[in-house]
């Protein structure tokens, strides 16, 4: 098997958490900033950390409230707003099949992590869930991805980093994986071609077809 150990970023990756992020960004940003931002505002930076995240358009002391406020509204609508992407079940568990060991790597908490894991039964095939608690550095820093690595035992040089987001790729660079990215993130196909993935699939049954050449 090419690739006996996989990494896969959760969110836009494996379930689609893509509207109650944004919901939760509009919901926020609205309470605290009435009328400046739109979700055109928060697109390019999906995928960092919350902090980062709000650090753009709020002072240090407002951070904070910001990110509670937010939490609070995503684990309200958790399970109403999230979706699983098609074939991802099917194809993680004929990967568990084949003996590959998987781990999420997230920028997540751990709470909401393991809430989208367990809505559609994914946490059973993950050897190792990384979230933004496990490590100082978040991606695209390779920490969090070494950590699971680690954890995994896996060699690097036989492992594969798979996400929406440019942070994926570059962390999974860094970490010195090979790189697949899925052409249904947000951006498209289009928005993470420059950052030059080994891969770059349309639907996740190509991974098992990755795994055989």
């Amino acid at each position: 098997m090419k690739y006996p150990y996989i990494l896969f970023d959760l969110d836009g990756t494996l379930i689609d958490t893509n509207e109650l992020i944004l919901q939760s960004f509009e919901h926020t940003l609205e309470l605290f900033f009435p009328g400046r931002f739109t979700r055109q505002d928060v697109l390019p930076y999906m995928g960092e950390p919350l902090v980062t995240q709000f650090s753009r358009w709020a002072s240090a002391e407002q951070v904070p409230l910001l990110v509670d406020t937010y939490r609070k509204f995503n684990v309200e609508n958790h399970d109403r707003l999230v979706t699983i992407f098609p074939n991802v079940l099917e194809s993680i568990t004929e990967l568990k099949q084949q003996g590959c060991k998987m781990a999420v790597v997230t920028s997540k908490m751990r709470l909401t992590a393991m809430m989208g894991l367990r809505l559609f039964g994914l946490d059973r095939f993950m050897d190792t869930v990384i979230t933004i608690e496990d490590t100082d550095k978040h991606k695209p820093d390779p920490a969090p991805l070494l950590l699971a690595m680690d954890q995994l035992e896996a060699d690097p040089g036989r492992t594969l980093m798979v996400g929406d987001s440019p942070f994926d790729i570059l962390g999974g660079q860094a970490a010195g994986t090979s790189t697949c990215g899925v052409a249904w993130s947000l951006r498209g196909p289009e928005g993470l071609a420059p950052y030059n993935p080994k891969y770059l699939i349309d639907d996740m049954r190509e991974l098992l077809s990755i795994l055989r050449r």
